[in-house]
């Protein structure tokens, strides 16, 4: 079925895993969009349910059971298909089929099990639909409960995947059982050293181009980071960058900590992240010294996301190697949502792609490839959401984008990201950005050069289409050695005079923003024949 024929579907998928089960419920359309209706989550230390004789406990079975029903009364109404999965505890339990029985008997849902590799493919393609990662070559890791899931890919051409027997919480049963002390402590580490050794020969070639880490573990040592090494709390940390320096402080810290009464008082964790905290750190710090990591990219989404995608696709019969684009696809339904005026909202958009791509080069000499792409995706969907903030009230609309766009989860776009493009907004009206402004404290020197050009990019753009007929047709912008020029493209006898007086009252802030004398002039184009 061709993508645009692909009929909106509602997911509910389902992970039982070592340490917990966990539900999301998401709603998908036929570009790809996963929009989060619902969650939930049970703490069910499924691990520590297997007794030495390889079974599940019957209190374990039961416990199980009561949250697959919990959860499957909070799917009911949605009217989803509801796919669950099983993976390390399960895989470990010799009763594991009789665990599916009850779950199945008693909620009507059918429990799959799912190997390593499998596991770890699901979590890459999850953590693709986070970071809008298409064409990227990544190596992803998921330090789970029983096991941690490694893999490097691009797109869904896998160059290496594996699943090794090292997860938080059966680590801390195994190590800390009697105690946590300085020689558990170390005994776990070199264990962990021991069992990933392997890696470093097997991924030698391997030249990924970012490393995600997902998880519970992964996800904890972000808001740790935030809070310890940032500036405060976080409220998302899909796309946090942890640094491997950093990721060492903190694992030494829980050394000295210890326990984890002091690491819950010390670092605001919950108790049950508290407890195996240490174990999931140590496999994500030793990971990182054998592969060289440099840094981290954490993202909330995995496993159950992954499991939402390719639920999905299976039943549209979709390929889903290529995957649509979220990003825009998010800005243009969130746009919808508020009511945007979709025409000049696009037009705008379209003439600050025009001036960023002949602008950069002066006012980003030697920028990375990198570095420009990443600009263009915040630029365009910051001019096409400039006007987000109508929604709320027309004064101020500015104000209101930012928060809107800001405090919106849109998929696709990294919290950093929505920041800078709330900023963008706030910044096209009104004053402008500098280092000791109020909203601007916690940005780099960089990303307030940044933010200048961006957002007196859209500022121009804006006043372009102030009649909003677009009249402007193209801009054409030319360097001298003293001046820059720039010509706003219009059809012979339909001269834009509005757009031209708008432009020059905003060429001083202009000046400004860019670091670049201006002049501002209309230039007439023939119509064609």
């Amino acid at each position: 079925m061709p993508q645009s024929e692909l009929q909106k579907k509602t997911i509910a998928a389902i992970d039982i895993g070592t340490n917990s089960a966990h539900m999301v419920l998401a709603e998908m359309d036929h570009v790809g969009e996963m929009r989060i209706l619902d969650s939930d989550k049970v703490n069910l230390r499924l691990g520590q349910a297997i007794g030495e004789d390889g079974n599940l406990s019957d209190d374990g079975i039961r416990r199980t059971v009561e949250a697959l029903k919990h959860m499957e009364e909070i799917i009911r109404p949605y009217g989803a298909t509801t796919r669950a999965v099983a993976t390390h505890a399960a895989r470990e339990a010799k009763n594991h089929k009789r665990l599916f029985s009850e779950i199945e008997r008693s909620c009507g849902i059918k429990v799959e099990m799912i190997d390593g590799i499998e596991e770890a493919r699901l979590v890459f393609l999850g953590m693709r639909y986070g970071l809008a990662l298409n064409g990227v070559y990544c190596l992803g890791v998921d330090v789970g409960g029983g096991s941690t899931e490694i893999i490097a890919a691009r797109d869904d051409d896998i160059a290496f995947v594996s699943s090794v027997k090292l997860g938080a919480v059966t680590l801390t049963e195994k190590y800390f059982k009697k105690g946590y002390t300085p020689e558990a402590a170390t005994a776990l580490k070199e264990h962990v050293r021991s069992r990933l050794a392997p890696l470093e020969q097997e991924t030698r070639k391997l030249n990924c181009q970012k490393m995600l880490a997902s998880s519970g573990t992964a996800k904890a040592l972000a808001f740790l980071h935030a809070r310890l090494f940032g500036n405060g709390a976080m409220s998302d940390p899909n796309g946090y960058v942890l640094p491997q320096a950093d990721l060492f402080k903190i694992s030494e810290q829980f050394l000295r900590l210890l326990t984890p009464q002091r690491i819950k008082e010390a670092t605001g964790l919950d108790s049950a992240r508290a407890e195996i905290i240490m174990a999931g750190s140590a496999v994500l710090e030793e990971i990182t010294r054998l592969l060289g990591v440099k840094e981290w990219v954490i993202t909330s989404f995995g496993l159950r996301e992954g499991l939402v995608a390719d639920t999905f696709y299976r039943a549209n019969g979709s390929r889903q190697g290529e995957l649509p684009d979220i990003q825009w696809h998010s800005v243009l339904q969130f746009a919808r949502r508020l009511g945007l005026n979709e025409s000049h909202a696009l037009h705008v958009k379209r003439l600050a792609l025009r001036l960023y791509e002949q602008l950069a080069p002066g006012c980003f000499p030697g920028a990375s490839e990198e570095a420009m792409q990443a600009d263009i995706k915040l630029l365009k969907a910051a001019a096409f959401l400039r006007e987000a903030g109508k929604f709320i009230s027309a004064p101020q609309y500015h104000r209101h984008s930012q928060y809107l766009i800001s405090n919106s989860r849109l998929p696709g776009f990294t919290e950093a990201e929505r920041q800078l493009m709330g900023l963008i907004a706030r910044f096209q009206r009104k004053g402008l950005p500098s280092a000791d402004h109020a909203e601007c404290v916690e940005l780099t020197a960089g990303d307030v050069k940044r933010l200048r050009v961006l957002a007196g990019i859209v500022r121009l753009a804006a006043a372009l289409d102030r009649t909003r007929q677009r009249r402007i047709e193209d801009i054409e912008v030319q360097f001298t050695s003293d001046r820059t020029f720039i010509h706003l493209c219009h059809p012979t006898g339909n001269h834009p005079e509005v757009e031209l007086h708008k432009a020059q009252l905003e060429r001083s802030a202009l000046e400004k923003s860019w670091d670049l004398p201006l002049t501002i002039a209309a230039k007439a184009i023939p119509a064609e024949a």
